[in-house]
């Protein structure tokens, strides 16, 4: 009975040193990773390269003109993951929106007595008695102020903090990368309506709404009233928004990208502020009437890399 339990604590000790062994001697061996990076020769599609991006775009804001642009960024990356760029774009396709076609249309804006129609005999359509409290201007003093924004340009610090493979329908495998960035950004606003003229132009006013000529001291109702001022120009604003790139080769990948552009103007040159009243009874129309305005594009575009090649990381040696 001794003997059978002697051998039955020999066996257990065996068997735990069979298990226990070969975890013992691989805790002491050093895996040959062990310290090396997770990609030993990475594809670093970006770091010192040169691009250039060209590209079509839409606006997706605009209250009153929808815009197509065509344009290109040109950008450099120092790192992989960080870069400068700038980019312009043009508007090619204006294309008025619901809101400016309800406004245009019946029962939008009034459009007042023609001239030389029902006792009008002056330079501008005359607003009727009846509409004097109506606080909506004139449609043609409306067309002159409104503005539309023709070309947006910035220049942005980009980052690019995301990178991977993507597989698409099990067949086709790349790469990708997601980005983000920050700048300066400008926009160039022009009339809509370049050819239209307002009450004040129309009557050759001054700024106190009486005639230049000093024919008359009386101030004009429509231009005291509703008064309009286009706000054309080149307007300054932070410029951010994020994208993607799905690379076709080492050379070329497809570019999707949001941009808002901010600008601080007056799009539609009307007076929004209940105390802007000068002392002789007419408003006017002036900087405390601008507002913050987003000027968000969706832009898909082709980016050319250079060089071509790609560079790869490699492997540095261990100095321990």
């Amino acid at each position: 009975m001794i003997r059978i339990r002697k051998l039955t604590y020999l066996a257990a000790t065996l068997t735990a040193a069979t298990f226990l062994l070969p975890a013992t001697v691989h805790a002491k061996r050093k895996s040959p990773l062990e310290g090396k990076p997770v990609v030993v020769r990475k594809l670093e599609h970006r770091k010192l390269r040169f691009t250039i991006t060209p590209m079509a775009s839409v606006s997706l804001s605009q209250p009153f003109v929808h815009m197509g642009y065509a344009g290109a960024k040109l950008q450099f990356y120092i790192t992989d993951w960080i870069g400068a760029r700038g980019t312009f774009q043009y508007g090619v396709l204006p294309r008025d929106a619901k809101l400016l076609n309800a406004l245009r249309g019946d029962g939008g804006l009034p459009e007042g007595i023609a001239v030389g129609e029902a006792g009008n005999t002056t330079a501008a359509p005359l607003r009727p008695t009846a509409e004097k409290d109506n606080p909506a201007p004139l449609r043609h003093d409306f067309e002159a102020g409104l503005t539309r924004n023709q070309w947006l340009g910035s220049a942005d610090v980009v980052f690019t903090p995301f990178a991977g493979k993507l597989g698409l329908f099990s067949a086709i495998f790349t790469e990708y990368d997601l980005y983000l960035f920050g700048g300066l950004g400008l926009s160039g606003w022009n009339r809509h309506y370049p050819n239209q003229q307002s009450t004040s132009e129309l009557l050759n006013l001054s700024d106190t709404c009486v005639p230049s000529d000093g024919s008359s001291a009386s101030i004009n109702e429509e231009c005291a009233l509703h008064p309009v001022k286009a706000d054309t120009g080149v307007k300054l604003g932070p410029s951010f928004g994020g994208g993607l790139h799905i690379f076709m080769s080492d050379w070329a990948s497809l570019n999707l990208e949001f941009q808002d552009i901010m600008s601080l103007n007056n799009i539609a040159g009307l007076n929004s502020t209940t105390k802007d009243i000068l002392e002789e009874g007419r408003v006017v129309v002036d900087k405390k009437d601008n507002n913050w305005n987003h000027n968000v594009t969706v832009q898909l575009g082709v980016k050319f890399y250079l060089p071509p090649k790609a560079k790869r990381s490699e492997l540095k040696p261990s100095t321990k």
